[in-house]
């Protein structure tokens, strides 16, 4: 058997040392842009309970191997704050990743399974015929992915693209911090929204978020992520933390929610964002991605043809 998976993000790594795991004599070949999974959307992931069990299933030192100068702090709880209130709630147990360890180790893992990893910019064409050439396609490629685009009638996507932005940062000060942070303060130009993760103690993964209204509104107006930044410190400051961002060099991105009515076109299925996403601050995207892939391979590896396994999945 011949599976291609176009995009080599976690999505479709997971899913390529999954099943080259149950199926060591399956030809999986993955295509990914140079250095794309890496650069592009984020900088880091919350891994909570289904996605650590999810990795020990391929590895058991998988904790060992994706964080290799340490143990990072485990999240119990999280911190909810407003400009006058804060409580706490629990939190599923999970860990955070940067975006670049986990791609390494993913990488890695895939190599050490002979999974051959093309490091090529896929075009329609190529979507053409690695149909013909292949036993499965699978679209791992995100919220944009060219596989859907390719077969847009049959998978029926919709992608509602929100009315706000937001970018990645992130916030190292000597304040301890163990928790997951959700803070949402008022602003004069309106609600802004910050949450957080901890890669240590005292260093965070930061997302901030807010509306376009008030992106476009009085000291932020025309502000790239980086000359937000000393405004940004000064109104999530403001209810006794000590918050000191610095640039993550991406951009305001505008959010997309990403479904398909279909997962399947005869021999070409999707995995992670390109079939379906979540808001970032349910920490489910990294859990989607491999809970996906897991069951793709499984549906495989118990049926005894393509087209049963993919109605399976």
């Amino acid at each position: 058997m011949k599976i291609s998976i176009i995009g080599g993000g976690p999505a479709g790594l997971y899913f390529a040392c999954s099943i080259k795991s149950l199926n060591p004599k399956i030809n999986v070949v993955v295509y990914e842009a140079r250095n794309e999974s890496v650069n592009s959307f984020g900088l880091g992931y919350t891994m909570q309970s289904l996605g650590n069990a999810l990795l020990k299933r391929l590895d058991e030192n998988y904790f060992k191997a994706l964080f290799p100068n340490g143990e990072t702090p485990l999240i119990t709880q999280a911190l909810f704050k407003t400009n006058n209130d804060s409580r706490i709630f629990d939190f599923s147990d999970g860990f955070s990743v940067t975006r670049f360890d986990l791609m390494r180790y993913l990488h890695q893992k895939a190599l050490s399974l002979n999974i051959k990893i093309k490091e090529r910019k896929v075009t329609p064409v190529d979507i053409k015929r690695l149909k013909k050439s292949s036993d499965l396609l699978v679209g791992a490629d995100g919220v944009n992915s060219i596989v859907k685009q390719q077969f847009t009638k049959s998978f029926k996507p919709h992608v509602h693209t929100a009315k706000l932005q937001l970018s990645w940062f992130m916030n190292e000060t000597d304040q301890i911090r163990k928790d997951a942070c959700f803070y949402t303060f008022q602003a004069p130009e309106g609600v802004i929204i910050m949450t957080s993760y901890p890669l240590t103690e005292t260093k965070q993964v930061v997302i901030i978020e807010m509306s376009n209204q008030c992106a476009n509104s009085g000291r932020l107006k025309g502000k790239s992520p980086h000359e937000a930044i000393p405004y940004l410190n000064e109104i999530l400051s403001s209810n006794g933390d000590n918050i000191s961002l610095t640039l993550g060099n991406l951009p305001w991105y505008s959010f997309k929610m990403n479904t398909t009515k279909n997962l399947v076109h005869e021999n070409v299925t999707l995995i992670g964002d390109g079939a379906m996403s979540f808001h970032y601050s349910a920490g489910q995207g990294l859990t989607s991605a491999f809970t996906m892939g897991y069951t793709l391979a499984n549906c495989l590896l118990k049926n005894h043809d393509i087209n049963t396994a993919l109605q399976h999945y």
